[in-house]
């Protein structure tokens, strides 16, 4: 009974993954901050941002696909324009729940985002956008043959929501219109 109870428990541990297994293969704690202008809707926004996060690159599920992404993050955003100030926070975790290989070396990939992208607060604090819940999306994106993230090509006509579970009004507003409603009338 004795040599059974240690055989089984030598399975159990020789089952379960080690910490060596699970290891990411790139993990990073962030944060930062940013100043910048923009004039993407016709005027000019000054843009105050702090954020911080937990960036994580996992290993790929087969041989043909790419490592998976992973971001906990937090931003603060203060923007102004004529004389006047908006308040976003987002607060989520955004990651690749699947990676295929299309051919060559296109991939399809299935991402989620949970938590609260947005939440928007005039200068009084008062909110005036809310997103929470989750949104799952796939896109695809051509890697042109190399290791490097940053040099993928989003594939044109891709991307497809599959999922809105909660209440996401900011991804489906006109921003600029938005932005100019609020600092100029």
């Amino acid at each position: 009974m004795k040599r059974m109870l240690i055989a089984a428990l030598a399975a159990v541990a020789l089952a379960v993954p080690t910490a060596a297994n699970a290891s990411p293969l790139e993990r990073e704690i962030y944060s930062g901050t940013d100043s910048y202008d923009f004039d993407d809707c016709g005027f000019v926004i000054h843009n105050e941002t702090t954020f911080s996060g937990l960036f994580m690159l996992k290993a790929p599920r087969g041989d043909d696909s790419l490592p998976l992404f992973f971001d906990n993050y937090e931003v603060h955003e203060v923007l102004t324009a004529n004389g006047r100030k908006l308040i976003a926070d987002h607060q989520g975790l955004v990651k690749d729940v699947r990676i295929t290989l299309v051919e060559g070396k296109i991939y399809q990939i299935e991402a989620m985002e949970a938590g609260q992208p947005f939440v928007v607060r005039n200068s009084e604090g008062n909110i005036l956008f809310r997103d929470r819940g989750l949104l799952r999306v796939t896109f695809q994106v051509d890697t042109l043959g190399d290791d490097d993230p940053e040099n993928d090509v989003f594939v044109e006509g891709s991307y497809e929501l599959l999922a809105d579970h909660g209440r996401h009004p900011v991804f489906y507003l006109d921003f600029c219109a938005e932005m100019e409603a609020y600092f100029f009338d």
